[in-house]
């Protein structure tokens, strides 16, 4: 599925005279709540340089930046929904998700952000527009309307959910995860034949360890190579529970090596660094190799969160998941537990006894990676990057030639 209405053929770029053919432009926006989504734009846009060469130019913005406060904000109001298990973030994610609700929200804010969506989309001229975030959808549609602009398509960055805030008239395509996420799009009322399942874009950096043996990437990473490794993460923000399932597995007389991932929660990390702990541990904040991470442990111990598992199901890495943000994480723990790559342990104390157990059973977890292997979607931000190459072509295409008039 290409996103143009019918399949035409290939449309010769526009060139200059002096250089060659023009390259495409994309223009990719994101909004910074959590890692995820930026994770997964920049999984597309690297895919997009390593297939597309110089004939693909993409900037890749934080769409919020671009926005007068309060909104240039929101990024950390999101943590604080976060607070106390993200009950108050899963209300509001409820009461918005329906047609109605999303569409009278976007209006209502309108008038206060358009402006500087207009002048975004003109700062960024763009063959295609593509929003990896739902909250920016209505409000860049009635921007590049307004200007006269390019197409727009719509990545998911969920596994199963597609909000109703995505759900736009002027969305050219819908390009999504999961047929769970499709399912949610048909209720909403988008026609099928602009939804398109890829899978959800991670980096080509996870595929290409997988075949790396876990003992040369714990020697490479300065741990004790003979040791297995239990790694722990609680997403981009360093979600606020990770320290506590953190001090309960320390706890828990494991044969093994820890690492906590604290992401960009600096707090968090000073915190977890200054605490004696009873067996090897090191506490990393955001890193660009957590592919390597990965690929070097034995066990991930992790929140629900939608793109740590598309990673790690690429790896082939067994996960227990302590954790979820309601709602919008929960049916991510099926996909997992129903797909035998990983366990639901919520709470410290169920996930530190999963844990336990799974280093006890060496044929387990290799059926678990073999099982996440078998989930993965290691070629999806390929796979996205040919259709916006695809819907950039369409937008490109010349008018058909007006048919010749009839004399007399």
């Amino acid at each position: 599925m290409s996103g143009c209405p019918a399949r035409r053929p290939a449309v010769t770029p526009p060139t200059d005279a002096r250089e060659g053919p023009l390259p495409r432009r994309f223009l990719f926006l994101l909004a910074t709540t959590g890692g995820g989504h930026r994770g997964a734009a920049q999984a597309v846009a690297e895919a997009m340089r390593a297939r597309y060469g110089e004939q693909a130019h993409v900037d890749v913005v934080d769409a919020l930046a671009h926005t007068p406060w309060p909104f240039s904000r929101f990024g950390e109001l999101y943590c604080k929904l976060l607070w106390g298990g993200g009950y108050a973030y899963a209300l509001g994610f409820c009461l918005l998700d329906g047609i109605w609700q999303a569409q009278a929200i976007s209006c209502a804010l309108q008038p206060l952000v358009i402006s500087a969506a207009r002048a975004l989309v003109t700062a960024y001229p763009a063959d295609l527009v593509v929003a990896f975030h739902p909250i920016l959808v209505h409000i860049v549609s009635r921007a590049l309307t307004a200007t006269n602009g390019p197409p727009l398509v719509a990545v998911g960055t969920d596994l199963a959910i597609m909000h109703a805030l995505y759900v736009d008239p002027a969305v050219r395509q819908y390009l999504v995860a999961t047929d769970d996420a499709r399912a949610q799009l048909l209720r909403h009322g988008v026609d099928p034949a602009r939804i398109e399942v890829v899978g959800l874009p991670t980096h080509s950096r996870f595929q290409a360890v997988v075949d790396e043996a876990p003992r040369a990437m714990r020697l490479q990473l300065g741990l004790d190579p003979d040791r297995p490794l239990v790694m722990l993460i609680g997403g981009g923000v360093g979600f606020g529970p990770l320290e506590w399932v953190a001090r309960t597995v320390a706890r828990a007389g494991l044969p093994a090596q820890v690492a906590i991932i604290a992401g960009h929660n600096q707090k968090l990390r000073d915190r977890l660094a200054g605490i004696n702990w009873p067996v090897p541990v090191r506490v990393e904040g955001f890193r660009d190799d957590i592919h390597c991470w990965m690929r070097a442990a034995d066990v991930l111990v992790t929140k629900a969160g939608p793109n740590t598992i598309a990673e790690a199901l690429v790896v082939g890495l067994p996960l227990v998941l302590w954790g979820a943000i309601p709602v919008q994480e929960t049916p991510n723990v099926g996909i997992v537990v129903d797909g035998g790559a990983g366990v639901w342990a919520p709470g410290p104390r169920r996930a530190a006894r999963a844990v336990l157990q799974l280093l006890q059973d060496r044929d387990a977890r290799a059926q678990m990676g073999r099982r996440a292997r078998a989930l993965a979607y290691p070629q999806a931000a390929e796979r996205v990057a040919v259709a916006l190459w695809d819907a950039a072509t369409c937008s490109r295409s010349p008018a058909p030639a007006p048919a010749p008039r009839r004399s007399g």
